[in-house]
């Protein structure tokens, strides 16, 4: 069977829309029961057409990412975990209120606007939130003013998807920057290798450090607990800076009705559950299996730089990776006219960043690999090859995870069909609470733990 078609029949598709854009006559991105965006083959369609696999980024066919990192920037030191790099750096901008508007330090909207403003691009192409009457919160749009850009700002735990934007820059001649997680960076990289889209189309690619993408059921989640039914949100910020706490420790803010009728609450993600990002509720699939934290095919990556000596500055603070030499002269240019804030860090300093991150995407892909071996399964071809974690406590990690991944997508759609918040708790969490034994011991264990830091502290 062609990888692509593995990985629909698997649920392993992200919803990047690099097949529907390419191939618009056998493929199309659908929204999922499981409130993810996916593609599906059209009715009528064949699957005997192989072509898409090698666009899919999912599909472990085609190159990957080490291969284009060579191939734009063969210059450049490589390192395993981060990739190549020209340039790594904590900063943030120095402007107060582009900072506070942004998920984190502001980077990535201060370069979109720089690209802007020096005629580099004509538009840019990114996620900015959408019309809820469309029935998506946030959709890939193209901005071509800085208040527009500025509008985009933010972090958007939410699935979307490219092909729509992409025919629409295709056929216009203009250069965009586009901003996008791994994924789709490299979804991008890949049409333009197959000549599928032309690299004068996409001069530079902003990637997003990415820990795992969320289904639409993730922002639904966490407004139901403080009385929000899904369907009623129409606006959602889920990077709300809270001023008193650390960067890590932000809120969301939930919108409802419209116009004068408009009401937004903010709220600590600390009073609510799921806030644990390594617990994996809502995640898509797909993204178990994949091996870029660090945006590796992108001409800069961008992220949250949770280093201890920026974590507790609750504006926000961000790792960057620059590798494109016009963006690295940017940032430059930005640190020598005090616009940003810039420290020079090592790469190990950007890994740690993004340890635990780069860690389930390397060891625990080779171990959810080995287990879909083991069972005969078909698996992607990745960058790591398929071996067990070595301890079982590490096994039953990745085991839960994987499980908590597959499953609370599917036990949320059922809870929305019967109204039924609790009905998600009781199903869900004794996963959760077996994955924190795992992870951080029993409560004896942890009472230890925290003794021993009050007192070292």
């Amino acid at each position: 069977m062609p990888g692509i078609d593995s990985v629909i029949e698997n649920n392993l598709c992200v919803g990047c829309g690099a097949c529907a854009f390419a191939y618009p006559d056998q493929f199309e991105i659908t929204e999922s029961e499981r409130g993810t965006l996916e593609a599906v083959r059209r009715s009528g369609a064949s699957s005997a057409n192989t072509a898409a696999s090698v666009i899919c980024p999912m599909s472990g066919e085609g190159k990957t990412e080490d291969d284009f990192s060579e191939l734009l920037y063969p210059a450049l030191p490589a390192d395993p975990e981060i990739g190549r790099y020209a340039g790594t750096f904590a900063g943030h901008v120095n402007s107060e209120s582009q900072r506070m508007a942004g998920g984190s330090g502001g980077i990535v909207t201060w370069i979109l606007a720089q690209l802007l403003r020096e005629q580099m691009v004509d538009a840019v192409i990114h996620v900015r939130p959408s019309d809820h009457r469309s029935g998506r919160l946030f959709t890939y749009q193209i901005s071509r003013s800085v208040s527009e850009i500025e509008a985009g700002s933010k972090s958007r735990y939410y699935p979307t998807s490219m092909d729509r934007v992409l025919n629409s820059i295709e056929k216009s001649g203009e250069r965009f920057a586009i901003v996008g997680v791994p994924c789709f960076v490299k979804a991008i990289r890949m049409l333009v290798s197959e000549g599928r889209l032309k690299s004068s189309s996409v001069p530079y690619a902003v990637g997003l450090v990415c820990g795992h993408l969320k289904s639409k059921f993730f922002a639904e989640y966490l407004a139901w607990q403080k009385g929000i039914a899904p369907g009623s949100l129409t606006a959602f910020d889920f990077r709300h800076k809270l001023m008193d706490r650390a960067a890590s420790d932000y809120g969301f803010l939930t919108v409802t009705g419209e116009g004068a009728a408009a009401s937004s609450s903010a709220f600590p993600m600390a009073s609510v559950r799921g806030r644990d990002w390594g617990e994996g509720l809502f995640k898509l699939k797909g993204c178990e299996f994949c091996d870029d934290v660090i945006a590796e095919c992108a001409d800069i990556a961008i992220g949250d730089a949770w280093l201890p000596e920026f974590v507790s500055d609750p504006k926000g603070t961000n790792v960057v990776v620059a590798r494109h030499p016009d963006l690295l002269r940017l940032l430059e240019q930005g640190r020598a006219s005090q616009e940003l804030s810039l420290t020079s860090i090592s790469v190990g300093d950007v890994a740690k960043s993004q340890s635990s991150g780069l860690r389930h995407r390397r060891e625990g892909l080779r171990h959810r690999l080995a287990r879909l071996k083991d069972a005969g399964e078909w698996w992607p071809r990745k960058r790591v090859e398929p071996a067990l974690a070595v301890t079982s406590r590490r096994r039953s990690v990745y085991d839960i995870r994987y499980k908590i991944a597959c499953e609370s997508n599917n036990v949320f759609a059922k809870a929305r069909l019967t109204s039924s918040l609790i009905f998600f708790e009781r199903t869900m969490s004794p996963l959760i609470r077996k994955l924190k034994v795992k992870t951080y011991g029993g409560i004896f264990t942890r009472a230890v733990r925290r003794i021993r830091h009050i007192i070292s502290a």
